[in-house]
């Protein structure tokens, strides 16, 4: 049971575009509407992250993760602020709900960006061996 809960993980993380086509389907079954859009994105940056981790442990053959979370808080605090500035009652809670919707947007970004430049790099590599 251990291992096909791994392979699952592993999977999800090498794959997440798969993994928000399927999230977003089995949220489909139980919530509708724009709602659901929303549960996939809440749900699915973890994956996102986590791949963008991936991705750069095996570009730079070192972990980014401690970096990964200081922007994470730093992107928490900079909403938060624009959150107090914005508004007269804050909610930290309303700052971490956009913090991780905006989260999802950079990993995305980010992730897509690392898979192009993964590939056009092993092209390049592979046709200018000397």
């Amino acid at each position: 049971m251990s291992s096909f809960f791994t392979w699952i993980v592993s999977v999800a993380i090498t794959l997440p575009i798969l993994s928000l086509l399927f999230i977003y389907f089995l949220v489909r079954i139980f919530v509708r509407g724009k709602k659901t859009i929303l549960w996939t994105v809440d749900l699915s940056t973890v994956v996102f992250i986590l791949s963008v981790h991936f991705h750069l442990l095996t570009i730079f053959k070192q972990s980014f993760l401690l970096y990964i979370i200081l922007l994470l808080t730093l992107l928490a605090l900079v909403v938060y602020y624009f959150e107090y500035k914005g508004s007269r009652e804050p909610s930290i809670f309303m700052a971490i709900k956009k913090m991780w919707r905006l989260s999802f947007l950079l990993f995305f970004i980010s992730y897509v960006g690392l898979t192009i430049g993964g590939i056009l790099t092993g092209v390049f590599k592979s046709a200018f061996v000397l």
